[in-house]
């Protein structure tokens, strides 16, 4: 009997054993057969046909250049993390903007759509690519934005659709920062167009009656744009509409001045400790900037009250809460028995700053 024989004999039984498995596990696996209809004349459509194995699906889409982007093991995540819809039926020529989506005309698309099986176990991505054709818009869509209210950190607008618009989104940016939001945060968001990123960012996937909408915590005296995007009733994008708008100013041409309340002392070893403390301007104040500093730190040759001064003058773009525009309750770290000063200084519309405002207090011992 040749040992070796057999055993190279057995080796490939098991491989092909292990390879049989492997096919048969694979063949289970829920699929889902789509079909895309681009009409230029029309809603686009799909159809979807379920595979033996499939109960339910999930679907996206994407534009190309971002789907090429997503795994089959990311896109699983994806959906398991946003818990998106699961769907059932199959479909004949469903429009794609009664499924949810909208596309713009003459762009490539990939819709993605992962099959379930019975056990909820995701199966086989399928991905189904077309381009959209150009398009005549169905109807005359009109969507028309009005400025209501506008304050030093808010604004209102009146959003009036006609009858042609299915629906329509919106979203308030820095003025002439769209492109550049889609190209740092598109990618790792899932979208390459600001059409995309204003569906995205918008308060609802769908608006579609008049209504207004109020936006708060925005820069006093700063431009901003207030975009809405409408589609036709064939799920096509139409030109965004944009209304330029700029906060009003806060404050006075007075001296501006800041009030320092010290609050509670809180935390523990564990979770580390804090100190409140709330800077309250007068109604002069266009801005004020707050801080605390020990009293050694304070003391320091190279700080004293010039240093903080030149700090709390000191512009830094990067921070989004150094600037502050009404009542600042905040909250620092903060060390047990340790003197702190509390600092805080404003400046006017007139550009000009008020004088340095600090308040001495000690944080208690540990209890």
């Amino acid at each position: 009997m040749n040992i070796r024989k057999i055993f190279k004999t057995l080796l490939c039984l098991l491989a092909i054993t292990v390879a049989m498995q492997v096919a048969a596990q694979g063949a289970m696996k829920a699929t889902v057969d789509v079909s895309v209809n681009c009409n230029a004349n029309g809603p686009m459509t799909l159809s979807l046909s379920k595979g033996t194995t499939c109960v339910s699906y999930s679907m996206q889409l994407f534009t190309s250049d971002i789907a090429t982007r997503i795994g089959d093991a990311v896109l699983v995540n994806y959906f398991s993390n946003q818990k998106t819809e699961k769907r059932t039926p199959n479909l004949k020529d469903a429009k794609f903007v009664d499924m949810g989506f909208c596309v713009l005309p003459e762009k490539e698309y990939t819709l993605l759509t992962l099959g379930y099986d019975k056990d909820g176990a995701a199966g086989f991505v399928t991905r189904t690519s077309f381009t959209t054709p150009k398009h005549k818009p169905a109807g005359n869509p009109r969507l028309t934005c009005t400025v209501t209210a506008l304050g030093p950190d808010s604004v209102t607008v009146k959003f009036s659709p006609n009858a042609d618009v299915a629906g329509y989104a919106i979203c308030q940016f820095e003025a002439g920062s769209i492109d550049s939001i889609v190209a740092h945060h598109g990618p790792m968001m899932g979208f390459s167009n600001p059409s995309d990123m204003i569906r995205r960012f918008s308060g609802q996937s769908a608006y579609t009656k008049e209504m207004s909408h109020t936006w708060d915590d925005m820069i006093p005296n700063y431009d901003y744009e207030i975009c809405a995007l409408p589609w036709d009733k064939d799920g096509v994008y139409l030109d965004i509409v944009t209304t330029p708008v700029k906060t009003a100013l806060l404050g006075g041409e007075g001296v501006a001045a800041v009030n320092i309340e010290i609050g509670q002392f809180g935390g523990s070893d564990d979770t580390g400790y804090f100190q409140e403390i709330v800077y309250t301007p007068n109604d002069q104040a266009a801005v004020h900037r707050d801080i605390i500093i020990t009293e050694e730190a304070f003391n320091a040759k190279d700080m004293g009250e010039r240093g903080v001064i030149d700090m709390l003058q000191k512009d830094i773009p990067q921070d989004p809460y150094w600037n502050q525009y009404r009542v600042d309750r905040a909250k620092w770290n903060a060390l047990p028995a340790t003197t702190y000063i509390a600092c805080s200084m404003a400046r006017n519309v007139k550009g000009e700053w008020g004088k340095l405002h600090t308040k001495k207090f000690t944080t208690p011992a540990k209890q």
